[in-house]
């Protein structure tokens, strides 16, 4: 059996949007998605009933150039057949798109985004432009290995139904609640840098991180993160999987025993570390982020925590 047939084997359908969603655009704004997973992925959503568009421009070789990818971006957003945007992946170059895209155009279309992880930087790119509507969820690689009630959340999230109650830890105790924001910690950083983090006054801003960087990179971008001034008006905090690992890529930057437990250990205090230093009320343990079970937050959806840590949705 093929890598491909193998993959599509195991995902089976994704049967994950509400029924209104009918018509899929697939986009790649970051980086190149293998051929296979690709393929696979699609394969997973026409199994479910849905139909799919894709970007005109998609590459599998080299990554397009940022012109290509802002164009299949922003005719897929505009594109009248199409209910939600997916975006194949995250990894990196969302950021450079954010430029060359029309945003007095696409506030004319309120269209669905649906991605993570790299895909951070548009999403709050969107909230700060006040154009479409954005959810950070499972992108077509996600779903490939999404468990639980990934998909059920999913549905639950675009369609504004409601979602269960979550428990979460107390880092700094306090009831808030507000819209959402944030993302991935190394892109939320980014995007206050390069101007295209949205206004965090009276938001709830989520935080997760994959294991692509070590817990001593960690500490260091939430310390830029609050050393920055960005969350001084935020209603709170609320952190999703944050994983350390080693600098690189694949599997080599995984850590486990004895060394994974002392890294999680330094990012737990780097997290109470940086709540002092913005003297907000934080939670932690949201199944969000790159895990296998993780929930869509859709930013256009006040969310609550109370001072017992029960989180709600409106």
């Amino acid at each position: 059996m093929n890598c491909f047939a193998i993959l599509l084997a195991a995902a089976t359908a994704f049967n994950c949007f509400p029924p209104e969603i009918r018509t899929v655009g697939v986009v790649m704004p970051a980086s190149i998605q293998p051929k296979a997973r690709f393929d696979a992925g699609v394969e997973a959503l026409k199994a479910a009933g849905y139909r799919i568009k894709l970007a005109k421009r998609l590459n599998f070789k080299t990554q397009a150039s940022a012109a290509d990818r802002a164009a299949d971006f922003e005719e897929m957003w505009m594109d009248p057949d199409v209910d939600l945007v997916i975006c194949a992946r995250g990894g990196s170059g969302s950021e450079n798109i954010l430029p060359l895209l029309d945003w007095n155009r696409l506030r004319t279309r309120d269209q669905r985004v649906l991605g993570f992880s790299n895909i951070t930087m548009i999403l709050n790119a969107m909230a700060k432009e006040k154009a479409g509507h954005p959810f950070s969820g499972s992108s077509i690689s996600h779903l490939l290995y999404a468990k639980g009630d990934t998909f059920e959340w999913l549905k639950r999230a675009i369609a504004g139904d409601p979602q269960p109650p979550a428990k979460l830890r107390a880092i700094r105790p306090g009831a808030f609640s507000g819209l959402p924001c944030g993302g991935h910690i190394a892109l939320v950083r980014l995007g206050i840098k390069t101007n295209w983090a949205c206004d965090a006054a009276g938001r709830v801003v989520f935080l997760e991180r994959n294991n692509s960087a070590s817990a001593k990179k960690i500490a260091e971008e939430l310390d830029e993160i609050a050393a920055s001034g960005w969350l001084k008006d935020c209603a709170g905090v609320i952190f999703g999987d944050v994983t350390p690992g080693r600098e690189g890529k694949g599997r080599k930057r995984t850590l486990s025993g004895d060394e994974l437990a002392a890294a999680q250990e330094e990012v737990a205090r780097a997290k109470r570390a940086f709540v002092e230093k913005i003297g907000k009320p934080a939670y932690d343990g949201f199944a969000y982020g790159h895990i296998p079970v993780s929930h869509a937050i859709d930013f256009r959806r006040k969310v609550s925590v109370a001072e017992d840590g029960t989180m709600t949705w409106e």
